[in-house]
């Protein structure tokens, strides 16, 4: 018989060990990550867990965020790429997705979405598909291949980078911190038409993952120009949060910060390199194809609670895309000020 809680504090090392466990789980499905985003966004996180006989069988960490613009949703997870429900077999999974179901009701939601993780067999869930894509691969088995296995633009531009930036003067440093990196995002963030995340949230991304998080930047004349939030979890490396200066574009200073990261995840025996993924049409998926990775399909799973449409928060949304597009024309300082508070509705 399966039995469905939700988890405290208290049985965090089994969540923990349970998580550690699953091949599929990412770092997403950790505790953590809901204590991350409830500390920076002010929303809760419940973490469900299905158990048999008192030992943990399937967790889904979902979170309750309420969205001024898009109503309020169950989300697995929340402000990130992948999330969704763990689980040993499917009696632990229906379980699960049948609990997920009954608080979308009781909070009268507008729907639950799972963004990874096993997939729903059932009605009411139905795919989400063709917003996003994922990036991934292999990386070489030694520094000597990186550079010829990349694209040929692409290798011309890490040269490019490397003399620029060095007959510059500028350095790259690996210990950056929360406060350096978030300008230099949210300038990025504001050229694309995307309000930018609060300083809390890189402030608990680093505090609560400082096992596995990095900041990377490259400097001129002692000020960030650009910087690049990492995570690495087992045998794979994940950059994702990259922003920078006018002056780091012009640089090709992010080519430089992705090429030193793959660099340094084969010296130390990583060879798994996750870009993330990208909307598709985006700049940013655009600039993972010129780095050589093939683009695969991103699945997420929906069940509409009281919403009669497929949530979109792509440039395709009219509501959205009349936002992005004055939120790219504000004064970086009015920008600055106003996205922390705007950020918290776009899960």
């Amino acid at each position: 018989m399966i039995e469905v809680v939700e988890t405290t504090v208290a049985d965090d090392q089994a969540w923990a060990d349970y998580v550690a466990g699953q091949p599929d789980a990412r770092l997403f499905h950790e505790r953590r990550w809901g204590a991350v985003i409830d500390e920076a966004y002010g929303h809760k996180t419940l973490h469900l867990a299905a158990k048999r006989a008192g030992r943990i069988v399937g967790v889904l960490p979902l979170t309750d965020v309420r969205s001024v613009l898009f109503g309020r949703s169950l989300i697995s997870g929340a402000f990130a790429v992948a999330g969704g429900a763990l689980a040993d077999d499917d009696e632990a999974l229906e379980a699960l997705l049948a609990r997920a179901l009954d608080l979308g009701r009781a909070r009268n939601v507008q729907y639950v979405e799972l963004r990874g993780g096993r997939a729903p067999a059932t009605p009411p869930w139905v795919q989400k598909t063709g917003v996003h894509a994922a990036f991934q691969k292999e990386l070489p088995a030694s520094e000597d291949a990186l550079l010829p296995s990349l694209p040929k633009n692409r290798r011309a531009q890490i040269k490019k980078a490397t003399r620029l930036i060095s007959q510059l003067g500028a350095q790259l440093r690996l210990d950056g911190t929360a406060r350096d990196f978030q300008p230099l995002y949210a300038r990025s963030l504001r050229n694309l038409g995307t309000p930018v995340p609060p300083l809390a949230l890189f402030r608990a991304i680093m505090d609560r993952f400082r096992d596995c998080a990095e900041i990377s930047l490259i400097e001129r004349e002692g000020s960030p120009i650009a910087g690049l939030l990492t995570f690495w979890r087992g045998g794979v490396v994940s950059p994702y949060y990259i922003g920078g200066t006018s002056e780091a574009r012009a640089l090709f200073a992010y080519d430089l910060l992705y090429f030193d990261l793959m660099r340094r995840a084969i010296a130390r025996g990583v060879r798994t390199f996750d870009f993330g993924r990208s909307k598709i049409g985006s700049t940013h998926f655009d600039t993972k194809t010129y780095w050589g990775f093939e683009p695969a399909p991103v699945v997420y799973h929906v069940a509409m609670i009281r919403a009669k449409e497929l949530p979109n928060l792509s440039g395709a949304n009219p509501k959205f895309a009349l936002v992005s597009e004055a939120w790219k024309k504000l004064p970086q300082p009015v920008a600055d000020l106003a996205g922390p508070m705007l950020a918290r509705h776009l899960a």
